[in-house]
Formats: structure tokens, sequence, C-alpha cells
């Protein structure tokens, strides 16, 4: 395996930009549970359980189409309660040469991101959001 694709609790798609261009035999998906995503602002608990649901449930989804899902959960050993935490840990359970994901609808996650390749020491790529019908510039 050496592409590592990140998909974000809100971007439970196939068709999501981050997928686009992989292929199954050498990518694997990383969806997680992570703290820092479920505790930056109050979230009722009920929303929370719906979300990481509905992750488990694409998480099937994905497997069942044939690709390698990576999944942690909330609860898991080692869990670093964070997206990069758990992007760099991916790697080092993976032969990973690159990442994609899909840009964050977030702000504060999408400033993090741009930091990530410089962190990691390997290419991130950041792809456009294309569930949109107008992009940044055009909007």
């Amino acid at each position: 395996m050496t592409r590592l694709v990140l998909i974000l609790g809100d971007q439970l798609s196939p068709a999501i930009s981050s997928l686009d261009g992989a292929d199954p035999a050498d990518s694997v998906i990383l969806i997680a549970e992570v703290m820092a995503e479920a505790s930056y602002v109050p979230h009722h608990r009920r929303k929370i359980a719906y979300l990481f649901s509905a992750m488990r449930h694409f998480a099937e989804e994905l497997r069942a189409a044939g690709w390698h899902v990576d999944y942690v959960a909330l609860d898991d050993p080692g869990n670093s309660g964070s997206l990069a935490g758990e992007v760099e840990r991916a790697i080092t359970r993976h032969t990973i040469t690159n990442v994609s994901v899909t840009e964050a609808g977030e702000w504060r996650l999408r400033q993090d991101m741009d930091g990530w390749a410089g962190r990691l020491g390997i290419p991130v790529a950041i792809l456009p959001d294309t569930r949109f019908i107008a992009s940044h510039e055009e909007f």
C-alpha cells in the first residue's frame, strides 16, 4: 500500500474527491474517531453517536466495495485523539508514500492540514471539495 486516503466524518460519500484516482490495490482508507473533533465545541451525545455510527457504516460499505479500510474507533488503544496523530500512526502501520484528503469544511482543520506535509515528511494532497456548486474562487 502506498497511498493513504483520509476521509473525514462529514465526507461520507464514495464520490468524495480524495477517492478520485485512488485504486483499492494500492490505497488504504483511514477513517478515525478522534476526541479533538468530537469535543472542539460542545455537541449533543446523540449527535456524536449518530456521526460515529455513520462513519462505521460507511467504512463497511467501502470494505464491501473492495477497499482496505483502517478504521480507528474512539476507544481504540493508542488512539492519539487528533486527525494528524492518526494520520501519523497510519503511516507507520502501512507502507505509505503520500496522503490524499478532501479539504475540510472547517477553517481550523484546514489550517492544521496545511502543515501536515512538513510534519509528516511525505506529500499531502489537499483536494477541493467538489460536492458544492461553486469553487472557493467562483464563490
